[in-house]
């Protein structure tokens, strides 16, 4: 099982806290706010109310073998440089970091971070690609070129297999997963049967350039 530190409860990181406690892994979560400890004292492994910028700290509360640190410090970007090098110089192997700008990303990256993000901005561009593709379900863009998209099977597609739809030679497209049922209550994703046809309510996740998955939606 994962685990995992998160320092700075602002909006990503008390996001992320509830998805990994949802998840049942490990995280201890560390703020210099009571009021944000109390409140999410039942959804972490541990809860301290701390400065990060006291690097014995970590070196006495980081578990042997801490596996991902999280650092959401909102605007302090000098704290947030500072925190990133402790970890690092900790051997923390992955260190996620929410960035200010291009230069405090740049930064950053210097002194340890192995992802930098920007939460806004990746927002906007996941709800940009929903918005601008018909149709589409859920949008993650990989890259600058390369997207990932979840849409209901088109109705030219329904009853012809995958083979027989030839997507990564017609269309440049990678069928990655189906998900069968309603949009409502769709089931579990599982790996494309190349054999068995689609049906008029799955749902497909496919990988491919985001130029190509526009041209789909037309």
């Amino acid at each position: 099982m994962r685990n995992f530190i998160i320092v700075g409860l602002g909006s990503l990181g008390q996001c992320l806290l509830r998805s990994l406690a949802a998840r049942n892994l490990q995280v201890i979560v560390i703020d210099r706010s009571d009021d944000k400890i109390q409140q999410v004292r039942d959804l972490a492994t541990q809860a301290i109310m701390a400065d990060a910028l006291n690097r014995q700290l970590f070196e006495e509360v980081l578990p042997e073998g801490m596996e991902c640190a999280i650092v959401d410090l909102g605007d302090q970007m000098q704290a947030s440089i500072l925190v990133t090098n402790y970890l690092a110089k900790l051997k923390v192997p992955e260190i996620v970091v929410e960035a200010v700008n291009a230069e405090h990303a740049e930064i950053l990256k210097i002194v340890g971070a192995t992802r930098v993000i920007f939460p806004e901005e990746e927002a906007a561009e996941r709800l940009a690609g929903i918005l601008a593709g018909r149709g589409i379900l859920d949008f993650f863009a990989v890259d600058d070129e390369f997207s990932m998209v979840e849409i209901p099977v088109p109705e030219a597609w329904v009853n012809k297999t995958v083979v027989q739809l030839e997507l990564t030679r017609k269309a440049r497209l990678v069928l990655v997963a189906i998900r069968r049922g309603s949009l409502q209550a769709a089931g579990q994703w599982r790996f494309p049967d190349p054999d068995a046809p689609l049906e008029p309510n799955d749902v497909l996740l496919l990988a491919g350039a985001a130029s190509d998955v526009q041209q789909l939606q037309r």
